[in-house]
């Protein structure tokens, strides 16, 4: 993913009729839209379905978008709101929320030649995230991997930044422990991006 700055840039050309910078917007979040939607509809079929609504969307009321000050925010609430529609449509999930996410749509796994992480030791991290409650889980994955602001999860989930941040030393704090033994502090840190 591109960094915010450059997010807003295309969005703001996207507004202004430019289909390159469309195109350059879609390339540079459909993957991470893809997985938060499937997490959602428990279907990667339908979350692409949902994604490619999301920026059909947004083309056609470009025009209208201009005065949106967090293209990634706006793009995350519109998946989520689209998302949890695709499933009363579809009447699988009636009683579906948040807190029943299939969290193994979000699978990340760090790369082990560039982190120095054993394929076992990648496995133990994943293993980790994956016993985390689901909205803690989110919460992890929306702040590490996707690298999204407190702010901006906490207005995605409509919760407080405190809730975030709380959220997310309990998720750190139980993947450090899960793999301390491991690890060494620094590898640790540089995969959970601590320092960031």
């Amino acid at each position: 993913m591109r960094n915010n700055e450059q997010i807003k840039s295309l969005f703001q050309k996207v507004c202004s009729d430019d289909m390159q910078a469309y195109n350059e917007l879609y390339l540079a979040l459909c993957g991470q839209l893809i997985r938060f939607s499937a997490a959602i509809v428990s279907s990667f079929h339908l979350a692409e379905e949902v994604i490619s609504d999301v920026f059909i969307t947004v083309w056609q009321k470009r025009h209208q978008l201009k005065h949106v000050e967090n293209p990634v925010v706006y793009l995350y609430v519109t998946t989520k709101n689209l998302s949890l529609n695709t499933l009363q449509r579809n009447r699988r999930h009636l009683h579906e929320s948040l807190e029943l996410l299939d969290t193994a749509a979000f699978q990340i796994a760090p790369d082990a030649e560039k982190s120095m992480i054993s394929a076992e030791v990648s496995q133990k991290i994943e293993s980790a995230i994956r016993s985390l409650p689901p909205r803690c889980q989110l919460i992890f994955r929306l702040v590490k991997h996707d690298r999204l602001s407190y702010r901006e999860v906490a207005d995605l989930l409509d919760i407080s930044v405190k809730t975030v941040d709380a959220q997310l030393s309990l998720a750190v704090k139980k993947v450090a422990q899960a793999v301390r033994f491991d690890l060494s502090g620094e590898l640790v840190t540089s995969f959970l991006h601590l320092d960031s």
